[in-house]
């Protein structure tokens, strides 16, 4: 047996309305993975036009609306408010994929080659267990509203 650090996720992102939250976020998207504080709840990577990555917090709104056959494509979500559900309320949460022809910028994004298959789309996922839908979790956080500059 061996000690493993755990380092806390620094670059989290979060949608909402409240202190530290963005209302919008996109960019590549590179991945989905585990949050290592609760086993039910993904996090999705994404790489945006300067290169720099960051880890969206995922929520039940996105798990419901992205998934690992979308790695690979251009994302947008943006928060659009609070939705009712019988188990309470919920972050509405507005996802958009790229489907359309890529343009240059696109094709010139940090990571794409790297994200795409041997055709120029995005890879095929190996099949994977369904995502489990789970409750709405808040975090703290403190980084700026994203700018809408994205090229797409």
């Amino acid at each position: 047996m061996s000690w493993t650090k755990r380092e806390a996720v620094t670059d989290l992102v979060i949608l909402g309305d409240g202190e530290g939250c963005v209302k919008k976020v996109g960019g590549l998207l590179a991945g989905i993975v585990p949050d290592s504080g609760y086993p039910d709840k993904v996090n999705y990577k994404i790489v945006k036009q300067d290169g720099e990555e960051i880890t969206l917090s995922g929520s039940a709104s996105l798990s419901r609306q992205l998934n690992e056959r979308d790695v690979g494509h251009f994302i947008k979500a943006e928060f659009t408010g609070w939705g009712k559900s019988p188990n309470g309320k919920f972050k509405a949460i507005e996802v958009n994929v790229w489907d359309g022809e890529l343009t240059d910028a696109q094709k010139a994004w940090p990571r794409f080659k790297e994200l795409q298959g041997g055709n120029g789309k995005p890879p095929v996922p190996k099949a994977t267990k369904p995502v489990p839908e789970t409750e709405e979790i808040d975090f703290p956080g403190a980084l700026e509203e994203e700018d809408d500059d994205l090229p797409f």
